[in-house]
C-alpha cells in the first residue's frame, strides 16, 4: 500500500467546483508573523496565478471578503504590491468555499493552513495523515472524482506511472475536463515517454571529457542487468544526501550486472564536476542541456519529472522500465531482491 501521509498538497471533496461562482467568501487570519501595513493577496492558486483579491493587514491580522473564487483553488501571499517580487508566499493550498476559511499559522508547515470550512477541514485531515478509509492516493482519486482527485493527482507521478495516472483521469466527470488543473495534468501526462511499465526513452548528455553518452549505450553494454538512470543536481542537498548510497551499492553490485547513467540538471558545469570527482562516482554521468534552467531540459518533461533526485530502474534485458524514485533503504532491499543478495 502506497502511504499518503507525505502528500504537501491535498484538494476538495465531493462538492465540484466551477470557476468564478457565486457566493460569498471569507478568509481571515491572525499571527505575529504578519506584518502591519502589508498587504494578503489572495492568488489564483491555479492556471493564471493572478490575485482574485486582497486585505491590508492591520492589528498583525487581516480578513479578506471576496465574491470571486476563482477556479476554486488559492494561495495566501505577503507583501507590499501584488508584484511578483514583493510577494512571500504564506500558506498552502485554500479551497475558496462559502463560508469563514481561518488561516492559522502551522510550525511545523512553517506556513498558513486554512481550515473552518468543509473542504479545508478534509484538507487538514488528510495531510496529518489521517486517511481514514482511504488506502492510497489512488483511492482517494476514484472516491472524490473532483479537485479533490485532481489536486493529489499533481504530485503521484512521484510514484505512479503514467499508464496508472491516465486511468485515473479518465474516470474525471466532463464537467471538469476543462478546468485548468485537470488540463495541466493532462498536458504534463501527454509529454511522457517513459515511465514504469513503458520501455525506457534514450536520451543523451555530454560527460566530463566532453563525450556524448547514450542511456542506450549503458543498457545495451554486455552484462549490464539493471541500470539506474539517476536524475539529480549538485544544488539538490537530498541529492548529494544519495549520493554515498549510490557509490555503496554501485561497488556492491556492479560485478553482478547493476550500473549507474547519472543525468545532472546542473548550470554550472565546474559545480557539477567537482562533486562527479569528490563524491567518487565512477558511473556513466552526464550533464542535460537546460538552456534556462532545470525544467527546459526536454528530460523533464519526456521522464515525467516533478524535482530532483528522481530515477528509473531499467531491466536491461527487456529495455522495460520496473520501478521508480527508489531512495535509501528502497533501493538497497530492491537490489537485493533483483540479485539475490542480502
Amino acid at each position: 500500500m502506497r502511504n499518503v501521509a507525505y502528500l504537501a498538497v491535498l484538494g476538495m471533496a465531493a462538492l465540484l467546483f466551477s470557476c468564478n461562482s457565486g457566493g460569498k467568501y471569507v478568509i481571515e487570519g491572525a499571527d505575529e508573523s504578519l506584518v502591519d501595513g502589508h498587504w494578503m493577496f489572495l492568488m489564483e492558486g491555479t492556471g493564471e496565478y493572478g490575485a482574485l483579491d486582497s486585505a491590508r493587514i492591520e492589528g498583525s491580522a487581516f480578513r479578506i471578503e471576496t465574491d470571486n473564487p476563482g477556479c476554486g483553488l488559492g494561495l495566501l501571499y505577503m507583501g507590499t504590491s501584488s508584484t511578483a517580487n514583493d510577494l512571500w508566499q504564506m500558506s498552502d493550498v485554500i479551497f475558496i468555499e462559502p463560508g469563514t476559511v481561518t488561516a492559522v499559522y502551522d510550525a511545523d508547515y512553517e506556513m498558513f493552513m486554512a481550515q473552518g470550512t468543509p473542504l479545508n477541514d478534509l484538507y487538514m485531515r488528510l495531510a496529518s495523515g489521517d486517511v481514514g478509509e482511504y488506502e492510497d492516493e489512488a483511492d482517494i482519486v476514484r472516491g472524490n472524482l473532483n479537485l479533490l482527485g485532481l489536486t493529489i493527482m499533481e504530485t503521484m507521478l512521484i510514484s505512479y506511472s503514467k499508464p496508472e495516472m491516465e486511468a485515473l483521469m479518465a474516470l474525471f466527470p466532463e464537467s471538469l475536463r476543462e478546468h485548468p488543473l485537470y488540463l495541466e495534468i493532462k498536458e504534463t501526462l501527454e509529454a511522457v515517454r517513459a515511465d514504469v511499465g513503458m520501455p525506457y526513452w534514450d536520451i543523451e548528455g555530454v560527460d566530463l571529457q566532453g563525450n556524448e553518452v547514450r542511456l542506450s549505450d549503458v543498457v545495451e553494454r554486455h552484462g549490464v542487468r539493471y541500470v539506474l538512470l539517476d536524475m539529480w543536481a549538485s544544488w539538490c542537498a537530498p541529492c548529494r544526501e544519495e549520493i554515498p548510497n549510490l557509490v555503496s551499492q554501485y561497488a556492491r553490485f556492479r560485478d553482478n550486472g547493476f550500473e549507474i547513467y547519472g543525468m545532472s540538471f546542473d548550470g554550472n558545469r565546474e559545480s557539477w564536476s567537482n562533486t562527479v570527482e569528490n563524491y567518487g562516482m565512477t558511473w556513466a554521468n552526464v550533464m542535460a542541456e537546460c538552456p534556462d534552467g532545470p525544467r527546459s531540459s526536454k528530460v523533464w518533461a519526456e521522464y515525467g519529472m516533478l524535482g530532483v533526485p528522481w530515477n528509473y530502474l531499467i531491466d536491461a534485458s527487456t529495455g522495460d522500465i520496473v520501478a521508480k524514485n527508489l531512495h535509501g533503504d528502497e533501493l538497497v532491499a530492491k537490489l537485493e531482491s533483483l540479485f539475490g543478495m542480502d
